[in-house]
């Protein structure tokens, strides 16, 4: 049973469905849809995956609900370490690593590469965004392989690697595997589709499509010519549970919509969360249970 949901709903109940019960979940800077995506894991199919924050660099067991103001307090019963590089790549082995990130590109070519450095000339960009950071790591070395998302699949995302303007995220470099040892993409989810890469050419691939896209619009939306797979069905939309889970308990304040929405309409909403977050009286974000 499934019910009318939103854009921002679709994206993060697809990306909470690919965590595994053993995963080390990274939930990174500024990213409350993977943020809530995780937490619906841990409340429907992966009770004992574990959060890493960025912020705070900790491993946290509990799943509290998403917040803007109130991070810190999520991470009251946490094991720390020094930094985010001794937690995902020094602490544990290599060889077992089962640590997931999803990460959202502001670029991506054929072959999974991403770019979050600029928009046009490095010396001189037309934008200049958020940086690297982590994104090497992430790319290179996790034997879980990346994990990639966009709310908005259009020619200027998804672009033939002639445009990339800067590689900061390794893919397929020329349709091969790192050599640092990480398993690459694994899978891209957009507003219009789930992609996935081919066995053999590396290329990105549609998967399935949401229900009442068409694959010739998914093919006009991006920039370069699009694999699509022989079994291509249609996404499988978010069931009753989940999306109740997700607007009830996970983030009832709709903090994940700030990543589809953009210019005046998302500061109106951003300052809306704040005014709300501010009203409330316990600040410590409710420790969440599965039960509706």
């Amino acid at each position: 049973m499934t019910e009318e949901y939103t854009t921002d709903e679709l994206l993060t109940v697809l990306m909470s469905r690919e965590v595994k019960n053993d995963d080390i979940m990274i939930v990174g800077v500024a990213t409350p849809m993977v943020w809530a995506a995780f937490t619906l894991a841990k409340l429907t199919h992966a009770p004992d995956a574990i959060f890493h924050y960025i912020m705070g660099n900790s491993f946290v067991y509990e799943p509290r609900q998403v917040t803007l103001l109130y991070l810190e307090m999520n991470l009251h019963r946490a094991y720390k370490f020094q930094n985010s590089g001794e937690c995902t790549l020094e602490c544990l082995p290599s060889d077992t690593l089962t640590t997931i990130e999803f990460f959202r590109p502001a670029q991506i070519d054929q072959y999974g590469n991403t770019n979050n450095i600029c928009i046009g000339d490095y010396y001189k960009p037309k934008i200049r965004l958020p940086g690297c950071a982590g994104i090497a790591d992430f790319s290179m070395f996790y034997s879980r392989g990346q994990f990639l998302y966009t709310p908005r699949h259009d020619t200027r995302t998804f672009v033939p690697s002639e445009k990339l303007f800067f590689v900061s995220g390794v893919g397929f470099q020329n349709g091969k595997i790192s050599i640092c040892g990480g398993a690459g993409p694994q899978c891209m989810i957009t507003n219009l589709a789930y992609l996935n890469f081919d066995d053999e050419t590396k290329r990105i691939t549609v998967s399935t499509v949401h229900p009442g896209v068409n694959i010739e619009d998914v093919k006009a939306s991006t920039g370069f010519e699009l694999l699509v797979s022989k079994n291509l069905t249609e996404t499988i939309p978010p069931s009753l549970k989940e999306i109740r889970l997700l607007r009830e308990k996970v983030d009832p304040l709709g903090i994940r919509k700030l990543e589809v929405l953009s210019g005046k309409e998302r500061m109106v909403f951003l300052n809306e969360i704040i005014e709300k977050e501010l009203a409330m009286k316990d600040k410590l974000p409710q420790l969440l249970n599965s039960d509706l």
